[in-house]
């Protein structure tokens, strides 16, 4: 986290050094992130880096939990549109998810770079160095989604019979990361794409990628809701056996299975 010596100094000075640590992180991969390319730009000494931060892993922890998230904020504030959306009154779990997918796909495509470093923290690593980080902040959407369908489930709004973290983690799939691979598809950028290039397309008309999200809560919705949710496991239905022949791909007779 940073230092007072980097609290402390110009907001000018802070912002410029926080904007190219931004720009250096999304545009490479951790390793090849550079903190000697920063201070070059910034047209300060290396040491002084090390007296605002530790080391670039700290740098790196400030920038992806908190200066994103106050910039995801700061973009909310701006955005009419978005305000007008995320200040609606909730109605219950699938309007709140809505509204986190709303707002998650809305900045994504306002400020790919920042999303692109987003995304990224939030993958699984083999790096060591930061496998602690990026695990710790998986665990902590998955908690936080856990609590809340907890909660939906008290209330009466969630079925009794689910387990609250198993559809956490199916939420998480489905309609966090999975909503946002919907509208990358419809851009023509996969997900490899949009985490390496440094300029995707990003144009999208906002109706289109708004659908998308309200046709994933329609299906997570439909899963979950208490009453009338879904059709009874009787009107399903039988399972039938498929019309394909196992063959082991050794000469085996009958005999030989019995003795």
């Amino acid at each position: 986290m940073p230092k007072p010596t980097f609290l402390n100094l110009p907001d000018a000075k802070r912002d410029r050094i926080t904007e190219l640590a931004l720009d250096e992180f999304s545009t490479h991969p951790y390793r090849q992130a550079s903190l000697s390319r920063i201070v070059a730009r910034a047209g300060i000494a290396k040491g002084s880096m090390y007296q605002y931060f530790e080391n670039k892993l700290d740098l790196y922890r400030w920038l992806v939990t908190d200066e994103l998230e106050r910039r995801r904020n700061q973009w909310l504030e701006s955005d009419s549109q978005q305000q007008t959306e995320a200040n609606k009154t909730a109605r219950g779990l699938c309007v709140e998810l809505e509204q986190v997918v709303v707002t998650r796909v809305g900045f994504m495509l306002a400020h790919p770079r920042l999303a692109r470093l987003a995304a990224s923290a939030m993958e699984p690593t083999t790096d060591e160095e930061l496998r602690e980080l990026h695990g710790a902040l998986r665990r902590e959407q998955i908690e936080q989604l856990t609590e809340r369908i907890r909660s939906a489930r008290a209330t009466g709004e969630v079925r009794e019979d689910v387990d609250p973290r198993t559809v956490a983690h199916l939420i998480d799939a489905l309609i966090l990361r999975g909503t946002t691979n919907a509208v990358l598809d419809r851009l023509g950028v996969d997900v490899h794409q949009f985490l390496t290039e440094t300029d995707p397309t990003t144009r999208l008309d906002a109706s289109r990628w708004r659908e998308l999200v309200r046709d994933a809560r329609c299906l997570i919705r439909g899963g979950l809701e208490a009453a009338g949710a879904r059709a009874s496991e009787a009107s399903l239905p039988p399972i039938s056996r498929p019309g394909i022949e196992w063959h082991t791909g050794l000469d085996v007779d009958d005999a030989d299975l019995q003795s």
